[in-house]
């Protein structure tokens, strides 16, 4: 049986948010198209439709926007009716149109592929949360695993603290970080495969471009 696909883009609107979703519908015509966003933002010409939801505060007094992903992926993801779906982000391309081809042929559909820039295997549960696709339930079991933060508790990068908690909330899984990265995630390149092109990184020249020099090289290498 042919699965369904779908595509989350999830966050605030950006200047770009409307050309990837053009983009989106014009790679993936067969694709469900949804965007999950803030009431707070002007969805007036957005050209697929809308989910809006309430934001929630931020985090003190260490603010992070690990909730705003929690709350604005669930509202979407649970809208959906896709089998296999990509959660992204609005302010980026994926520009490979064959990205739903590669989960289906290469990875298990109890793992969730995710981008090799900033998933570091030396560093515990760092993973990249710039997109993931999966199926609608194991994209639905990351989100609900993720408490939502209080502000107390310092995380280096917002990623740890999502991939942490999957891994020991839903999976309850105490093994090494290398060993739990290979079972839940698989990985592919951030440029080879998911062909992400990142507002930030294209036109905020510091910090963006200057992390992305020095963290890519230490970044894992896409499976085959």
């Amino acid at each position: 049986m042919k699965l369904s696909k779908g595509i989350l883009v999830q966050g605030t609107i950006s200047d770009w948010t409307i050309d990837v979703i053009k983009t989106h519908q014009k790679n993936f015509p067969d694709a469900e198209l949804l965007l999950s966003t803030w009431t707070s933002e002007n969805v007036k010409d957005i050209p697929c439709k809308v989910i809006q939801i309430e934001p929630p505060e931020m985090p003190k007094p260490i603010p992070m926007t690990v909730n705003h992903q929690k709350l604005g992926a669930l509202a979407g993801l649970k809208k959906m009716k896709s089998d296999i779906i990509m959660k992204c982000r609005t302010d980026q391309f994926i520009l490979n149109n064959k990205i739903f081809q590669i989960f289906e042929e290469k990875c298990s559909k109890n793992k969730i592929m995710i981008p090799n820039y900033t998933t570091v295997e030396s560093i515990d549960y760092l993973a990249s949360d710039f997109c993931q696709i999966a199926t609608k339930n194991v994209l639905i079991e990351f989100w609900e695993s993720i408490p939502l933060y209080d502000g107390t508790t310092p995380f280096t990068h917002a990623e740890i603290y999502l991939t942490m908690n999957y891994i020991l909330n839903a999976k309850k899984d105490l093994r090494s970080w290398p060993e739990c990265l290979k079972e839940y995630f698989y990985v592919k390149g951030f440029k080879e495969d998911f062909q992400i092109k990142w507002e930030k990184l294209e036109k905020i020249k510091e910090p963006y471009q200057r992390w992305y020099k020095e963290c890519y090289p230490s970044c894992v290498q896409p499976e085959h």
